[in-house]
């Protein structure tokens, strides 16, 4: 039944039409090609979806056996996982089938084209490719990150099984949370699932994170990395982020020492100069270097313009012509 479907509360839309179907899933992924296979003549689909941030966390089924050929994503990451039916998924030159005991993973650059079963019913979660590289540029210190690359298959063992039930917990909580008021546990959910997710999935970055990380960082790393993320709009003390982290402040400085290469401060910098470059390179109008920069609290501006094209090898003024 339709309030049995994950994320209830957000239904999208509910069809039994080809063309209906493909276009208000075109919406929210991006233009494909949908094709009914077997004799059928028409669907039963739905799709529910909750946009946070740069995530959006959604559940669809197309009630009848379908080809789906969307090419390249181009400008988000798709991660897929059936809790009823199955798919098989051809990704560039690699295959997977994908069941409840396996989720995949689909990369903006490699073509894609999937079939899927008619009883499958998929948790879906979509991820901003920009926003991933800024926080796999956090991780490694601030470095630029860019073409990261997945493994397809993702196994439902340890951390990736750990992952999907984080996701299936987000949609519980944002069932029970009216639209527009998610809570604080919501809201910190993005920055757990984006450091997990790379961290753990196998991908062209992996070795790096590895070798700059020494090991996973404990809990309480996280923890904090995630509040900042989320909170970093706000002023942050040193006594904020002891707070969230539960560890005494020498634990905390220590922690970020020997995972992140900095301080929890020098962290919450580099998360916020990443935010002044996302807006330089979507602007609105009258957005110029100061103001942005300003918003974000860099007031010694050539400092700030400094420390911006050391990490991102272009000035701030460079970043705003080229958009």
């Amino acid at each position: 039944m339709a309030s049995e479907r994950p994320l209830a509360r957000y239904a999208r839309f509910s069809t039994t039409v080809v063309d209906e179907a493909r276009e208000q899933v075109a919406k929210v992924y991006c233009d494909h090609r949908l094709d009914l296979l077997g004799g059928a003549r028409r669907l039963g689909a739905w799709q529910n979806m909750a946009r946070l941030g740069s995530m959006s966390v959604g559940a669809m089924s197309y009630g009848a056996d379908v080809e789906i050929a969307p090419g390249r994503l181009g400008d988000f990451y798709l991660l897929m996982l059936p809790y009823a039916g199955a798919a098989d998924i051809q990704h560039g030159r690699r295959q997977a089938v994908a069941t409840s005991h396996c989720g995949t993973l689909l990369n903006p650059d490699d073509p894609t084209r999937m079939r899927w079963s008619a009883d499958c019913d998929k948790l879906m979660v979509r991820i901003d490719r920009q926003a991933l590289e800024r926080q796999l540029s956090g991780m490694l210190g601030g470095a630029p990150a860019r073409g990261i690359s997945f493994d397809l298959a993702m196994p439902l063992r340890g951390a990736m099984a750990r992952w999907w039930r984080t996701v299936g917990l987000l949609a519980e909580d944002l069932d029970a949370s009216p639209h527009g008021r998610a809570s604080l546990a919501v809201s910190l959910y993005e920055s757990l699932l984006l450091v997990s997710l790379l961290e753990h999935q196998p991908s062209n970055y992996s070795d790096r994170l590895s070798a700059r990380c020494a090991g996973i960082a404990p809990r309480h790393v996280r923890n904090v990395e995630a509040y900042i993320e989320a909170n970093a709009d706000k002023p942050l003390t040193i006594d904020d982020l002891v707070a969230v982290s539960g560890v005494s402040s020498r634990a905390l400085f220590e922690g970020f020492r020997r995972f992140r290469g900095v301080s929890p401060l020098a962290y919450v910098r580099t998360v916020r100069m990443r935010m002044v470059r996302e807006r330089l390179l979507n602007p609105q109008d009258g957005d110029t270097v100061t103001a942005v920069a300003t918003d974000w609290g860099f007031y010694q501006l050539g400092r700030f313009a400094a420390q911006y094209r050391q990490m991102f090898g272009e000035t701030p003024s460079q970043t705003l012509r080229r958009c």
